[in-house]
């Protein structure tokens, strides 16, 4: 049984959009990022104490996916979660499904997304991440399913993510 769907992408893939599509179909979603800045207070203060904070994010993640309850969600940029995805995905109970989305469109996505929701609204560093995932993480991370962000609307994306998860022994 799959215990978690990974929504992974670069920024503006729409990770956080699908998540909260996939909660309106039953699956358990929680929003990280805004724990993060709760928690934290500002992005530079999490990367600041990140060898605290990771491991302590990791650890509160993998408590809540292991609560009983529908499949539960996260979302990542495969950078920094790096080892803990390849724990979830040596457990066997993971399914990974890539974004893809171009820069144009993440740039439009970007331009109009509400702002203090997520760790950075920053262009120029979401750019910087981007590229850091295209080189890290795109040519190394397998995934269960990939979505075309450009031309699959957010609603499309999470049932054709709940269908294949549903579909799996």
């Amino acid at each position: 049984m799959i215990r978690v769907v990974v929504l992974l992408g670069p920024p503006a893939a729409g990770k956080s959009t699908i998540g909260g599509e996939l909660e309106r179909l039953g699956l358990r979603w929680r929003e990280w990022e805004l724990t993060i800045l709760e928690r934290w207070g500002t992005r530079a203060a999490f990367v600041a104490h990140k060898t605290e904070a990771l491991p302590q994010l990791h650890a509160d993640i993998r408590t809540w996916i292991d609560e009983p309850g529908p499949t539960a969600v996260i979302e990542s940029t495969g950078l920094s979660d790096a080892g803990f995805l390849d724990a979830l995905e040596q457990g066997g109970e993971c399914f990974v499904v890539r974004l893809d989305v171009s820069d144009a469109e993440a740039g439009r996505r970007l331009a109009h997304r509400e702002r203090g929701r997520h760790l950075t609204d920053d262009f120029a560093g979401n750019t910087r991440v981007r590229r850091e995932y295209e080189a890290a993480v795109l040519p190394r991370r397998r995934a269960a399913l990939v979505i075309d962000g450009d031309h699959t609307s957010a609603v499309d994306a999470a049932a054709r993510i709940a269908d294949a998860v549903r579909s799996q022994p």
